[in-house]
Protein backbone atom coordinates (compact mmCIF):
# COMPACT_ATOMS: atom_id res chain seq x y z
CA UNK A 1 0.00 0.00 0.00
CA UNK A 2 2.72 2.22 0.76
CA UNK A 3 5.91 3.58 -1.53
CA UNK A 4 8.08 4.27 1.45
CA UNK A 5 7.89 3.45 5.04
CA UNK A 6 10.13 5.94 7.32
CA UNK A 7 10.64 4.88 11.04
CA UNK A 8 12.06 6.38 14.03
CA UNK A 9 15.29 5.21 13.06
CA UNK A 10 15.53 6.31 10.16
CA UNK A 11 15.69 10.09 11.65
CA UNK A 12 17.75 11.95 13.75
CA UNK A 13 15.04 13.98 15.26
CA UNK A 14 11.14 13.20 15.62
CA UNK A 15 8.42 15.73 15.05
CA UNK A 16 8.24 18.53 15.34
CA UNK A 17 11.43 18.60 13.16
CA UNK A 18 10.56 17.83 9.55
CA UNK A 19 12.92 15.36 9.03
CA UNK A 20 10.81 11.97 8.87
CA UNK A 21 8.87 14.29 6.44
CA UNK A 22 11.55 15.35 4.08
CA UNK A 23 12.89 11.43 4.28
CA UNK A 24 9.66 10.30 3.19
CA UNK A 25 9.32 12.71 -0.01
CA UNK A 26 12.83 11.85 -1.01
CA UNK A 27 12.41 8.00 -0.86
CA UNK A 28 8.86 8.76 -2.88
CA UNK A 29 11.13 11.00 -4.83
CA UNK A 30 8.20 13.44 -4.51
CA UNK A 31 9.02 17.48 -4.15
CA UNK A 32 8.08 18.14 -0.64
CA UNK A 33 5.96 20.98 -2.04
CA UNK A 34 3.59 18.26 -3.72
CA UNK A 35 3.34 16.26 -0.56
CA UNK A 36 0.39 16.04 1.41
CA UNK A 37 0.61 15.35 5.46
CA UNK A 38 -2.15 13.34 7.31
CA UNK A 39 -1.67 14.53 11.05
CA UNK A 40 -3.78 14.54 14.12
CA UNK A 41 -1.01 15.52 16.25
CA UNK A 42 0.16 19.65 16.56
CA UNK A 43 3.97 18.30 16.98
CA UNK A 44 3.59 16.32 13.13
CA UNK A 45 1.64 19.74 11.63
CA UNK A 46 4.38 21.86 12.94
CA UNK A 47 6.79 19.35 11.37
CA UNK A 48 5.01 18.83 7.92
CA UNK A 49 4.52 22.89 7.80
CA UNK A 50 8.07 23.04 8.64
CA UNK A 51 9.06 20.62 5.59
CA UNK A 52 6.94 23.13 3.26
CA UNK A 53 4.33 20.66 2.70
CA UNK A 54 0.44 21.18 3.15
CA UNK A 55 -1.52 19.64 5.89
CA UNK A 56 -4.76 18.04 6.43
CA UNK A 57 -5.12 17.60 10.71
CA UNK A 58 -7.35 14.73 11.76
CA UNK A 59 -9.67 16.27 15.25
CA UNK A 60 -9.47 12.51 16.46
CA UNK A 61 -7.19 13.10 19.03
CA UNK A 62 -6.68 17.27 20.03
CA UNK A 63 -9.06 19.70 19.26
CA UNK A 64 -9.45 21.83 15.84
CA UNK A 65 -8.67 24.85 17.47
CA UNK A 66 -5.11 22.88 18.32
CA UNK A 67 -4.55 21.97 14.72
CA UNK A 68 -5.59 25.14 12.83
CA UNK A 69 -1.81 25.65 11.62
CA UNK A 70 -2.99 23.02 8.93
CA UNK A 71 -4.07 23.47 5.55
CA UNK A 72 -7.23 21.81 6.36
CA UNK A 73 -9.15 20.80 9.69
CA UNK A 74 -11.12 17.78 9.71
CA UNK A 75 -13.01 15.61 12.13
CA UNK A 76 -13.00 12.20 9.84
CA UNK A 77 -11.23 10.89 6.82
CA UNK A 78 -14.52 10.60 5.14
CA UNK A 79 -14.25 14.36 4.67
CA UNK A 80 -11.35 14.73 2.29
CA UNK A 81 -11.47 13.10 -1.20
CA UNK A 82 -8.85 12.12 -3.76
CA UNK A 83 -9.63 15.49 -5.74
CA UNK A 84 -8.65 17.36 -2.45
CA UNK A 85 -5.84 15.97 -1.72
CA UNK A 86 -4.63 16.50 -5.22
CA UNK A 87 -5.89 20.03 -5.56
CA UNK A 88 -3.64 20.60 -2.14
CA UNK A 89 -0.55 18.97 -3.12
CA UNK A 90 -1.03 21.78 -6.30
CA UNK A 91 -0.94 24.10 -3.84
CA UNK A 92 -4.83 25.30 -4.67
CA UNK A 93 -6.57 23.58 -2.14
CA UNK A 94 -8.19 25.92 0.55
CA UNK A 95 -6.30 26.45 4.11
CA UNK A 96 -7.41 26.87 7.51
CA UNK A 97 -4.92 29.24 8.23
Amino acid sequence: FFGALVAAEDVREGKPAPEVFLVAAERLGVPPARCVVLEDAVAGVQAALAAGMRCVALTTTRPAHELAAAHRVVASLREVRAEDLRRLALGMGETGR
